[in-house]
Protein backbone atom coordinates (compact mmCIF):
# COMPACT_ATOMS: atom_id res chain seq x y z
CA UNK A 1 0.00 0.00 0.00
CA UNK A 2 1.12 3.43 -0.92
CA UNK A 3 2.04 5.86 2.52
CA UNK A 4 0.16 9.08 2.22
CA UNK A 5 0.86 11.80 3.98
CA UNK A 6 -0.77 14.08 5.94
CA UNK A 7 -0.96 16.56 8.85
CA UNK A 8 -1.03 15.48 12.83
CA UNK A 9 -2.15 18.46 15.00
CA UNK A 10 -0.09 18.65 19.01
CA UNK A 11 -2.24 20.45 20.88
CA UNK A 12 -0.80 21.65 23.89
CA UNK A 13 -3.09 22.09 26.54
CA UNK A 14 -4.54 22.87 30.27
CA UNK A 15 -7.06 22.39 31.59
CA UNK A 16 -9.49 23.49 34.25
CA UNK A 17 -10.00 23.11 37.21
CA UNK A 18 -6.10 21.73 36.95
CA UNK A 19 -5.29 18.54 37.88
CA UNK A 20 -2.77 19.02 40.69
CA UNK A 21 -0.60 16.03 40.13
CA UNK A 22 -0.15 16.78 35.94
CA UNK A 23 0.31 20.56 37.14
CA UNK A 24 3.08 19.73 39.60
CA UNK A 25 4.72 17.42 36.46
CA UNK A 26 4.39 20.10 33.87
CA UNK A 27 6.21 22.42 36.17
CA UNK A 28 8.58 20.17 37.44
CA UNK A 29 9.32 19.18 33.81
CA UNK A 30 10.05 22.82 32.50
CA UNK A 31 6.78 23.92 30.89
CA UNK A 32 5.62 27.23 31.74
CA UNK A 33 1.90 26.97 29.91
CA UNK A 34 0.78 23.08 28.97
CA UNK A 35 0.52 20.14 31.08
CA UNK A 36 -0.73 17.47 28.85
CA UNK A 37 -0.45 17.38 24.89
CA UNK A 38 -3.11 15.43 22.41
CA UNK A 39 -2.82 14.49 18.34
CA UNK A 40 -5.14 15.16 16.28
CA UNK A 41 -5.70 13.68 12.78
CA UNK A 42 -9.03 15.12 10.73
CA UNK A 43 -11.70 15.04 13.52
CA UNK A 44 -10.37 12.66 15.64
CA UNK A 45 -7.97 13.29 18.57
CA UNK A 46 -5.99 10.51 20.79
CA UNK A 47 -4.85 11.18 24.56
CA UNK A 48 -3.54 9.56 27.27
CA UNK A 49 -4.54 10.98 30.29
CA UNK A 50 -4.87 10.32 33.84
CA UNK A 51 -8.53 10.16 34.23
CA UNK A 52 -9.71 8.26 30.80
CA UNK A 53 -6.07 6.16 30.29
CA UNK A 54 -5.70 6.17 26.04
CA UNK A 55 -8.22 7.29 24.09
CA UNK A 56 -9.29 7.70 20.60
CA UNK A 57 -12.16 10.23 19.98
CA UNK A 58 -14.15 13.29 18.56
CA UNK A 59 -11.90 16.78 19.13
CA UNK A 60 -14.41 18.04 21.24
CA UNK A 61 -14.97 15.42 23.56
CA UNK A 62 -11.30 16.30 23.91
CA UNK A 63 -11.44 19.75 24.56
CA UNK A 64 -13.93 19.41 27.59
CA UNK A 65 -12.40 21.59 30.24
CA UNK A 66 -9.90 23.01 28.42
CA UNK A 67 -8.81 26.74 29.09
CA UNK A 68 -5.86 26.81 26.77
CA UNK A 69 -3.53 25.36 24.22
CA UNK A 70 -1.62 25.73 21.57
CA UNK A 71 -1.35 23.76 17.99
CA UNK A 72 1.92 22.75 16.34
CA UNK A 73 1.31 20.89 13.19
CA UNK A 74 3.56 18.16 11.76
CA UNK A 75 3.07 16.30 8.17
CA UNK A 76 4.25 12.74 8.57
CA UNK A 77 5.04 10.51 5.58
CA UNK A 78 2.40 8.57 6.26
CA UNK A 79 -0.66 9.29 7.75
CA UNK A 80 -2.48 5.85 7.91
CA UNK A 81 0.44 4.31 9.80
CA UNK A 82 0.22 7.17 12.56
CA UNK A 83 -3.77 6.75 12.77
CA UNK A 84 -3.43 2.94 12.74
CA UNK A 85 -1.20 3.28 15.66
CA UNK A 86 -3.11 5.22 17.58
CA UNK A 87 -6.29 3.79 17.22
CA UNK A 88 -4.66 0.81 18.67
CA UNK A 89 -3.37 2.35 21.40
CA UNK A 90 -7.59 2.82 22.93
CA UNK A 91 -8.13 1.12 25.81
CA UNK A 92 -4.49 1.19 27.38
CA UNK A 93 -3.67 2.40 30.70
CA UNK A 94 -2.07 5.52 31.39
CA UNK A 95 1.46 5.58 32.45
CA UNK A 96 1.02 6.73 36.02
CA UNK A 97 4.77 5.12 37.41
CA UNK A 98 6.10 6.51 34.25
CA UNK A 99 4.40 10.03 34.75
CA UNK A 100 5.13 10.76 38.81
CA UNK A 101 8.41 9.79 37.99
CA UNK A 102 9.07 12.10 35.32
CA UNK A 103 10.80 15.24 37.45
CA UNK A 104 13.06 12.48 38.31
CA UNK A 105 13.98 11.23 35.44
CA UNK A 106 13.22 7.59 36.32
CA UNK A 107 11.18 4.67 35.06
CA UNK A 108 11.39 2.59 32.30
CA UNK A 109 11.59 3.94 28.73
CA UNK A 110 9.32 6.09 26.75
CA UNK A 111 8.69 3.07 24.49
CA UNK A 112 6.91 0.48 26.52
CA UNK A 113 3.84 0.07 24.60
CA UNK A 114 1.44 -1.74 27.40
CA UNK A 115 1.10 2.00 28.43
CA UNK A 116 1.32 5.52 27.81
CA UNK A 117 1.45 8.75 29.28
CA UNK A 118 0.44 11.35 27.35
CA UNK A 119 4.19 13.15 25.33
CA UNK A 120 4.88 9.27 24.87
CA UNK A 121 1.96 8.32 23.09
CA UNK A 122 2.07 11.51 20.62
CA UNK A 123 6.13 11.14 20.28
CA UNK A 124 5.41 7.24 19.26
CA UNK A 125 2.64 8.03 16.83
CA UNK A 126 4.41 10.07 15.14
CA UNK A 127 7.46 7.96 14.52
CA UNK A 128 4.60 5.56 13.12
CA UNK A 129 3.67 7.69 10.27
CA UNK A 130 7.43 8.27 9.56
CA UNK A 131 8.69 11.46 11.59
CA UNK A 132 11.20 11.45 14.64
CA UNK A 133 11.41 15.09 16.12
CA UNK A 134 13.71 13.83 19.24
CA UNK A 135 16.29 11.07 18.98
CA UNK A 136 14.74 8.04 20.65
CA UNK A 137 17.94 6.67 22.08
CA UNK A 138 19.02 9.80 23.55
CA UNK A 139 15.38 10.28 24.74
CA UNK A 140 14.58 7.71 27.57
CA UNK A 141 11.40 10.44 28.61
CA UNK A 142 9.39 12.40 26.83
CA UNK A 143 7.57 15.64 27.82
CA UNK A 144 5.08 17.63 26.58
CA UNK A 145 7.69 20.37 26.95
CA UNK A 146 10.17 18.05 24.76
CA UNK A 147 7.96 18.23 22.16
CA UNK A 148 6.60 21.85 22.38
CA UNK A 149 10.98 22.85 21.97
CA UNK A 150 10.65 20.94 18.42
CA UNK A 151 11.07 23.89 16.28
CA UNK A 152 8.21 23.83 14.13
CA UNK A 153 5.80 26.90 13.64
CA UNK A 154 3.11 27.60 16.63
CA UNK A 155 0.00 28.86 16.49
CA UNK A 156 -1.38 31.90 18.67
CA UNK A 157 -1.99 30.53 22.03
CA UNK A 158 -6.07 30.06 22.17
CA UNK A 159 -8.51 30.27 25.19
CA UNK A 160 -11.33 28.58 24.77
Amino acid sequence: MDQRPGIVTLRFTSRWPYNPISLAIATLTGSRFFSHVVAIIDDRAYEASMTHGCRACSVPDIMKGIVRYQDMHVTVPDIDAARAFAEAQAGKPYDFAGALALPLLKSDDWNDDSRWWCSELVFAMLMAGGVTLLDPDEMHRVTPNDLFQCFYPKSELMRA
